[in-house]
């Protein structure tokens, strides 16, 4: 993980651009006074409402759209926070510095021989001995050259050295930094990719950051896909496969379409379905769908119509509601038995694709649904069995209209009083009603905060089963969600973990917080965090056993009863 990007070189280069120039290059701006004005790219527009400010924000009285200029770079090209300034900085010519006492950044070496093993890689595809055969799977795929070229798909030749002696001036540890060449238990070093047709994976700036490899030349050369292995620049829960020729093909996207696999995607652009993405060999994740809501307001996950794509959807569901805030919509979409998209688009066309994308289930109504599976609701313990299977996934969605109409749908089934289901939610689960720093639960869990936004590794550093408990005890709050994304991302440093929460009402505070002096360092702040950890959980604990015995004399309910008395047994 690289080193934090120091605040003063943010402040600097914030200084030395201008957004009249930054938004100028993606927007046509015209003169209005001391201002500029132009047409929103967040939204169609006839009349001009967007407004450029030369004090370095934006607004647009359309659609409400407003930020700084780093904020409109994260918007309009879908980039993190740390993304962003890299980004702002390259266009002036500026490397961006990095902190020491952490990884050093990833050497910008590997992004060269990346590009340089997939300029090989293409080449190969038109003057190896194999490009002949490479050449026939493509086209019996249906893949058109214009389509082979877009996505900058090659062939990795016969061999175990041909990579590795056509890039030997890169060096041999660059290469197997790159994730190009492999190692094996007697210390041989040889090719990674052989015999496969190979696709680069892009970055959102359009660098190779990695390759897929699917073998075409007979079933016997190892697993059907191999993808490189996670380094420097490629972080596979991350990334999608396809999301760069998207962007690059449609600046102001509306939907995405996330299907299951590498030729899934290039198949649907083949029939002029140019929207879809696709995870690289790993279980969507929410990092997988912050990115991606980061770009559209719809996402329609396209799966097989099998128990794999049934599990697949599933765990889309876990991984996307936490994100899936106001104005966001996901939705499921499941293909006749035996297709998959590659196939559908192949033997009925792109309309029948359309047609199923258009008939795709809300997520509400299908997590609902596959929770009813089995049961028949009829019976009082089947409704009882659904309320208490549905309420905690609708609880992990951000507080707001979705969540309020799954509870009350979920009440109508269940016959439960929807005002009960949505209490318990509250009270056990709720992920995203975020208070701000000061209004924290308490003076310990704000300052449990304020050096988290500092020293983000010292939710590392804690005992695994303290910090879950930490993080089940802050539940709801602003300390949970910084803790939650600690958890998935524990090599995330300071800029990056602010980027997360950009654009939110708590984004200043936690601005202000990294930039406050800290009074501690070292092994003293360590155990001042762990100390006041377990001073919060006891906190946490008798907040809780009020909280119940307040519900309960309000409410009289058996379940908060019960669970009082569990809570002091």
């Amino acid at each position: 993980m690289a080193g934090q990007i120091p605040q003063s070189f943010i402040n600097s280069l914030v200084e030395r651009v201008d957004i009249v120039d930054v938004v100028g290059a993606r927007v046509e701006l015209r003169k209005a006074g001391a201002n500029h004005m132009g047409r929103c790219p967040f939204h169609e527009e006839k009349t001009p409402s967007f407004h450029v400010y030369p004090d370095g924000h934006y607004h647009c009285f359309g659609c409400g759209a407003h930020g700084t200029t780093l904020g409109f770079v994260m918007d309009i090209d879908g980039l993190t926070f740390p993304e962003a300034v890299e980004s702002l900085a390259a266009s002036l010519g500026l490397e961006v510095p990095r902190e020491r006492g952490r990884a050093p950044a990833a050497d910008p070496g590997i992004y060269e021989v990346l590009e340089a093993a997939s300029r090989q890689f293409q080449r190969w595809l038109h003057d190896d001995g194999l490009a002949q055969q490479a050449h026939r799977y493509l086209r019996d795929r249906g893949l058109a050259k214009q389509v082979v070229a877009d996505f900058g798909i090659g062939l990795a030749p016969g061999g175990w050295e041909r990579l590795k002696t056509a890039l030997a001036s890169f060096g041999q540890d660059k290469l197997l930094a790159a994730g190009l060449l492999a190692k094996n238990d007697r210390g041989r070093v040889y090719d990674r990719f052989r015999e496969r047709i190979v696709f680069p994976i892009r970055d959102t700036r359009g660098r190779t950051i990695g390759f897929g490899g699917r073998v075409f030349n007979g079933e016997d050369a190892g697993p059907k896909y191999l993808n490189s292995p996670e380094t420097d620049v490629f972080k596979k829960g991350r990334e999608l496969y396809g999301l760069f020729e998207t962007r690059s093909r449609q600046r102001q996207l509306r939907e995405l379409v996330l299907v299951e696999g590498y030729m899934d995607v290039v198949a649907l652009a083949q029939h002029g379905i140019g929207n879809a993405v696709a995870t690289l060999g790993t279980a969507v994740g929410q990092a997988h769908f912050e990115k991606m809501f980061r770009q559209v307001d719809l996402v329609v996950c396209c799966f097989d119509g099998d128990e794999a794509g049934r599990k697949a959807a599933w765990n889309a569901v876990d991984a996307a509601f936490p994100v899936l805030a106001e104005g966001k919509e996901l939705r499921f979409a499941f293909l006749p038995e035996g297709e998959d998209p590659d196939s559908l688009v192949a033997s009925h066309g792109a309309e029948r694709f359309h047609e199923e994308a258009q008939s795709a289930l809300p997520a509400g109504d299908y997590l609902l649904r596959h929770l009813q599976t089995g049961l028949d609701l009829r019976r009082v313990d089947h409704r009882a069995l659904l309320a208490d299977l549905a309420a905690p996934h609708i609880a992990r969605l951000p507080d707001g209209a979705l969540r309020r109409l799954l509870n009350a749908e979920l009440a109508r089934l269940s016959q439960t009083d929807a005002a009960s289901l949505a209490r318990r939610a509250d009270m056990e689960h709720a992920p995203s009603r975020r208070r701000t720093i000061d209004q924290a639960a308490s003076k310990v869990g704000a300052r449990l905060l304020r050096h988290l936004v500092k020293r983000p590794n010292l939710a590392a550093g804690l005992d695994a089963s303290l910090r879950q408990r930490l993080v089940d005890a802050s539940e709801g709050e602003l300390l949970g969600d910084v803790l939650r994304y600690l958890v998935e991302q524990p090599d995330a440093d300071t800029a990056t973990l602010l980027g997360r929460f950009a654009g939110e009402a708590v984004y200043a505070q936690l601005v202000a917080a990294a930039a406050a002096p800290a009074l501690l360092a070292g092994a003293a702040l360590a155990a001042e965090f762990a100390d006041a950890a377990q001073r919060y959980l006891g906190e946490s604990t008798r907040r809780e056993r009020t909280a119940l015995l307040d519900s309960v004399r309000a409410s009289g309910s058996l379940e908060d009863l019960q669970r009082l008395r569990d809570a002091r047994a």
